[in-house]
């Protein structure tokens, strides 16, 4: 940016400071209008401020923009494709729980076959048009697995509305990485920060950490004219964290017999609940108790992410934001066990995610 350009950058910086040129403990910003009395250039110094600020809106919204168009591989008009995935837990990889394979047949948005498998659950999905059918096994679709089926074929839903110039909270101060973090308050009250945070090395989608939800996007490798993450890593929790490895993706001829869908039927549906909404679900919850601690904060607030079944039944919790972790622990285990009522939606029981958020008061002890 040229000098001249700069100053009238740190006038738009400064404000309506610009009508107070005069006020030398105004901010810096202030100078490059401070010897002005034209009221034309300080009606064109408006607009040039009004376009640098648009042109900064434009930015930040792009980059996730472009990281869609150059990664996703179900967009509209992208080549037809076969791929397969195996997931494990990359910190404890004999551990059956976290086991899973992915694979899809895809020649267009509206028309595709998908399958995960797990050891106690899977799911074929068939989507041909405005027709769909589904063939179900076990009783839960875990949430971890469809953070990592969303982050492979619909990186665009975590992106959603995305414009990086609405945060100046960058949580990783130096490197090659661009990400902002974004707060908002959890509860009902007692209230918490919340955060979600969105990272890109240049123009291509770093991670997605959001309640819920995180995925690392590794070994980008050229498919067609995308560039396809063949890596993607999910953080669960301190200790845990799995891996996504694309074993196969290769260009596919669609072949309509196994895109063809012979009994449309409903299909298994995850909500997601506010906390007001999910709180009345579990109208008899007992009222958490907290246990000593010998550090920290003796009283604050934690927030925790829960997963539940058709059924009612907590399958899974992910700590967020807490002012002590023991309190999260102790939260978390004495969520199992609540009972919630089955939720509906259009008469059929759905799963249902969401966020709860306590407040504690405990005991400090030596």
């Amino acid at each position: 940016m040229s000098g001249a350009i700069w100053e009238i950058a740190q006038g738009c910086n400064a404000g309506s400071g610009a009508a107070n040129a005069g006020d030398s403990s105004r901010k810096p910003g202030v100078m490059a209008v401070r010897y002005i009395t034209s009221m034309r250039y300080l009606s064109f110094l408006a607009l040039l401020c009004a376009v640098l600020s648009s042109a900064a809106s434009d930015k930040g919204a792009e980059i996730p923009k472009r990281a869609i168009e150059q990664s996703q591989i179900t967009l509209p008009g992208s080549q037809p494709f076969h791929l397969r995935a195996k997931v494990l837990e990359a910190t404890n990889k004999n551990n059956e729980d976290y086991r899973a394979e992915i694979e899809e047949y895809w020649a267009a948005p509206n028309k595709w076959r998908r399958t995960v498998t797990t050891p106690t659950f899977s799911q074929t999905l068939i989507v041909n048009g405005d027709k769909v059918s589904e063939e179900l096994k076990g009783d839960y679709y875990p949430n971890w697995l469809h953070t990592l089926v969303d982050a492979t074929f619909d990186q665009q839903a975590s992106l959603k509305d995305i414009d990086l110039d609405q945060s100046d909270d960058n949580p990783r101060i130096g490197g090659k990485l661009s990400c902002r973090r974004f707060a908002f308050r959890a509860g009902v009250p007692p209230q918490n920060n919340v955060f979600s945070t969105f990272c890109f090395d240049g123009t291509l989608l770093e991670s997605v950490g959001k309640p819920g939800y995180y995925a690392q996007y590794l070994s980008y490798r050229k498919f067609g004219e995308k560039k396809v993450a063949h890596h993607i890593r999910e953080y669960l929790e301190p200790g845990t964290e799995l891996e996504e490895n694309i074993e196969e993706l290769d260009s596919w001829t669609p072949d309509e017999a196994m895109l063809s869908v012979k009994e449309a039927g409903e299909q298994l549906q995850t909500l997601i609940l506010n906390e007001a909404v999910l709180r009345k679900l579990a109208p008899d919850a007992p009222e958490m108790k907290w246990p000593p601690i010998h550090g920290g904060k003796a009283a604050g607030v934690l927030s925790i992410y829960v997963c539940l079944d058709r059924d009612g039944k907590i399958r899974e919790t992910y700590g967020l934001n807490s002012d002590h972790p023991e309190m999260t622990d102790a939260a978390q285990k004495q969520l199992r066990s609540w009972n919630f009522k089955k939720a509906t939606s259009h008469g059929m029981p759905v799963q249902v995610n969401g966020i709860l958020t306590f407040a504690y008061v405990t005991k400090l002890v030596k």
